[in-house]
């Protein structure tokens, strides 16, 4: 599946998680890396966008306490994974 990330939004997931701590999460970051390198549409899994978004939970939790997003990025993140994500769960 396509995921609709502006180049800012690809290194804000980035900085939020620089080193993996599984195999998948590693695959993620090559992707996102590789993403901003060719500059080619990013493709994810559905698997692969739901750790994203995990990462974009635990960013926005610990943070803002409760969930709250203070940040335009991380709130068009949120939005644009939670859209794909719903998108692919009713096909």
């Amino acid at each position: 599946m396509d995921i609709p990330l502006t180049r800012r939004e690809i290194e804000f997931v980035i900085g939020w998680k620089q080193k993996a701590f599984w195999p998948d999460e590693e695959r993620v970051l090559k992707k996102l890396r590789r993403a901003l390198e060719s500059e080619e549409a990013l493709r994810m899994s559905r698997l692969q966008a739901q750790i994203v978004f995990g990462w974009a939970e635990d960013q926005v939790s610990g943070h803002y306490g409760g969930g709250q997003v203070g940040n335009p990025e991380e709130q068009s993140i949120i939005d644009k994974l939670r859209g794909v994500l719903e998108e692919s769960a009713r096909s």
